[in-house]
């Protein structure tokens, strides 16, 4: 199912749009005026409908930055605002928007919009692994680079500095490493502002029970026992990102 996320700056239209959507996309909603959009990202959508009216630059603060964002700036947006409005939007809002509707436009409109959108979307979806294993991270990368762009790095703060320049839409993440294991290394990612719901999926092996329980708390999005099957890994990314 595509993922979409409504932004607006009208709270009644953006409850309109969830209902009415909802049942069709896994929909996000944030206000527009939101200043750090980022940080309460669930997951990278497949489109962005921003819906606007009496627009000013100041109220574009948050969007502005948001849409420059690495994972961000190939999702296609579709605006929904009048004449005016649109050519504020274009001139401070870059990439500009990909499609535009007016104000009265239908539900039908919007939904074709969407779904055009969604169509048309290239965005290939990002994994970065982190496991200390050179074995385990070529296996896992063999999995995944048909269908993923894959980053690997071998410890935790490896990944907490490549974090800080790029937020994938998932992690695997080893339970045992040294120096900083699989527990320690979430505790500090969910700390980072922009990754506090990013997806994140533990690679586990047998004997690990007492790491696997010291992780529940952090409420990871799965585990998966090392060596992990082909299916199974795509599986599990399918499902949360």
């Amino acid at each position: 199912m595509d993922r979409v996320l409504i932004i607006s700056s009208n709270t009644q239209k953006m409850r309109e749009l969830q209902r009415f959507f909802e049942g069709d996309y896994r929909v996000q909603t944030l206000p527009l005026t939101n200043a750090n959009i980022m940080n309460e990202l669930i997951s990278v959508p497949d489109c962005i409908v921003v819906y606007v009216e009496t627009l000013t630059r100041t109220k574009l603060f948050g969007i502005m930055d948001f849409r420059e964002q690495d994972s961000i700036i190939n999702v296609p947006l579709l605006l929904i605002a009048d004449d005016s409005d649109v050519e504020i939007f274009r001139q401070n809002v870059k990439p500009s928007p990909d499609f535009v509707l007016p104000l009265d436009a239908s539900m039908r409109d919007i939904r074709l919009g969407i779904e055009r959108l969604c169509a048309t979307s290239e965005k290939i979806k990002s994994v970065l692994v982190v496991d200390d294993d050179s074995v385990s991270l070529k296996l896992v990368k063999s999995y995944l680079d048909e269908t993923y762009k894959v980053n690997c790095v071998k410890s935790g703060m490896l990944a907490l500095k490549f974090l800080e320049k790029q937020r994938p839409d998932a992690i695997l993440l080893d339970c045992y490493m040294p120096e900083m294991n699989g527990a320690q290394t979430l505790q500090l990612i969910r700390s980072m502002p922009n990754m506090k719901r990013i997806p994140v999926v533990f690679l586990t092996g047998n004997s690990e029970r007492s790491m696997v329980m010291s992780c529940i708390s952090l409420h990871p999005s799965g585990f998966l026992v090392k060596p992990v099957k082909k299916e199974d890994l795509l599986a599990k990314l399918k499902q949360v990102t």
